[in-house]
This record gives C-alpha cells, sequence and structure tokens, in this order.
C-alpha cells in the first residue's frame, strides 16, 4: 500500500471518527428532548424498506415520520402490515428536517407499538458503527504497514 493510499484512508478514518463524536454529543435522550410533538392520525401508509428503519405516513398529511428498525423487522411483513393500515395512533416525535419527523412513541388504543429505547438503540448502533469503521481503516493501515521480513 503506498503513501497516499495511507494518508487518504486515515483521513476517512479521522472523518468516521468525527462524525462519531459529533453524534454521541448530539444524540439526546427521551427525557432531554423538549421540542415533542403529539400527533394524532390515521397510518396512511407504511414505508418498509428492506434494511434501515420503516417510516409511516399519516392520512391527510404530506409529512414522514420516520421509525426505528426494530419496528420494520415487527411490523413490516405481509401479515402485520395491514394491520396497522388505518388504525388511529398517538406518537410522540420531533421535526428533524423539513417534512421528516422523528417518532419515539406510538401507541394504539394504549398498547405502545414504538418505544423511546427502540430510537435510542438505532442512534447508538449508528454511532458505535463508525467508531467501528475508523478502528477497521486505521487497524488496515496499521496491518499494511508493518516491516515485512524477507526470507533469505
Amino acid at each position: 500500500m503506498n503513501k497516499t493510499a495511507k494518508i487518504l484512508l486515515l483521513i476517512l478514518a479521522a472523518f468516521f471518527l468525527f462524525l462519531g463524536i459529533k453524534s454521541s454529543q448530539h444524540s439526546k435522550s427521551y427525557a432531554e428532548l423538549t421540542d415533542i410533538q403529539t400527533i394524532k392520525g390515521t397510518i396512511f401508509q407504511l414505508h418498509c424498506p428492506p434494511k434501515g428503519a420503516a417510516s409511516l405516513s399519516i392520512a391527510d398529511s404530506d409529512l414522514t415520520y420516520n421509525l426505528s428498525v426494530k419496528f420494520r423487522s415487527d411490523y413490516c411483513d405481509e401479515k402485520k402490515s395491514p394491520v396497522l393500515i388505518g388504525k388511529e395512533v398517538t406518537m410522540q416525535s420531533v421535526q428533524v428536517n423539513g417534512k421528516f419527523h422523528q417518532v419515539y412513541q406510538i401507541e394504539n388504543n394504549g398498547r405502545v407499538i414504538l418505544r423511546p429505547d427502540d430510537v435510542l438503540s438505532d442512534q447508538t448502533s449508528a454511532t458505535l458503527g463508525l467508531f467501528f469503521l475508523a478502528f477497521l481503516l486505521i487497524a488496515l493501515v496499521l496491518y499494511k504497514s508493518r516491516p515485512v521480513r524477507k526470507n533469505t
């Protein structure tokens, strides 16, 4: 591995480390949030990507409500998805960007469907993933930089 590649990988590792630190500093627990909005509405559509977190749309609204990875695994299948569509829910969310809200809690008839701990778990996993990427890149550079013994 040449010197330029090592420098670029170390810069990339520093970038991931920086993002991980910023992510850990800016993530707030549910109890620390001050701008929580309560929204009542009927689930119009669930958006279930093959990977990552699910989201939903409320009837008569053009906003998107981001959920958690656990919600996607629990409710985004052919049996459970249709059960939620058309249901009246109460959500606790925070606006994160324009028309996007992060949902921290969803209740339907007193039954909690999404908990703040599920969202916190996603945030923690993402932050740890950034630190892990930085570690892997640094380990790769160190591995490729080790002195090689030649048998003579």
